[in-house]
């Protein structure tokens, strides 16, 4: 079986990790307490740009202490109703018209992703495609802040795309990958045809000097 593994912010669409939680304190806090929190993420950013240019396992895991507190389905249903109203505007035409191909080709599509398993749910089912990704805590019906198991970054998403190839008879020589960032590297290292989407200056270099694909989508 032949498959096309796609990381989702940056590569599939035009969002990143921070977008989703702020959409959600918006439409929820009271405008006061929204303002209150955007000025403490305000304060936040620069350390998580620091954390993510060392390490991103470190910028993921500090990030998703931003969820603390809040009620898991609350979010999650908020995010199935967001994906028909907003995200899914922001799929990449030509990424859609790329996965669209694969099926076409009866390709298995796998998204692979650091952010959270609730908030790319609605766009794997919408793809219908498999879904590798973080998953946060839940203890009483809140989020607690903390991630549970191995954290798909990096090496950690190419550990996690091997997995899922050797579980589902997937020939990762055939196979496809796609990623935007540095960090997506491994996983595409991993794939006979690695595609280096919108990539960064990190990710770009690494590409030419490998002769991997590079590809601009919008």
């Amino acid at each position: 079986m032949v498959a096309a593994f796609f990381d989702v912010d940056g590569t599939l669409t035009a969002t990143n990790v921070l977008m989703p939680l702020n959409w959600f304190m918006k439409a929820h806090l009271p405008k006061w307490r929204y303002w209150a929190w955007s000025f403490k993420l305000a304060f936040w950013l620069p350390i998580y740009f620091v954390a993510d240019k060392i390490d991103r396992q470190i910028f993921v895991r500090i990030f998703f202490r931003q969820y603390f507190g809040l009620d898991a389905k609350k979010v999650k249903d908020w995010h199935k109703e967001q994906f028909e109203k907003v995200t899914k505007s922001l799929i990449f035409a030509e990424a859609l018209e790329q996965v669209r191909w694969h099926q076409r080709q009866e390709h298995r599509i796998v998204l692979v992703t650091g952010g959270a398993d609730f908030i790319v749910e609605p766009l794997a089912d919408w793809l219908n495609a498999d879904l590798l990704a973080s998953k946060l805590e839940e203890v009483g019906g809140k989020f607690t802040g903390k991630l549970i198991g191995e954290i798909l970054v990096g090496d950690g998403k190419a550990k996690a795309l091997k997995d899922h190839a050797s579980k589902n008879n997937i020939d990762l020589k055939a196979s496809y990958a796609y990623g935007d960032s540095v960090s997506d590297a491994p996983m595409l290292a991993c794939v006979g045809n690695p595609v280096a989407v919108n990539p960064d200056r990190r990710l770009r270099q690494i590409a030419t000097e490998k002769g991997w694909k590079i590809v601009r989508w919008r």
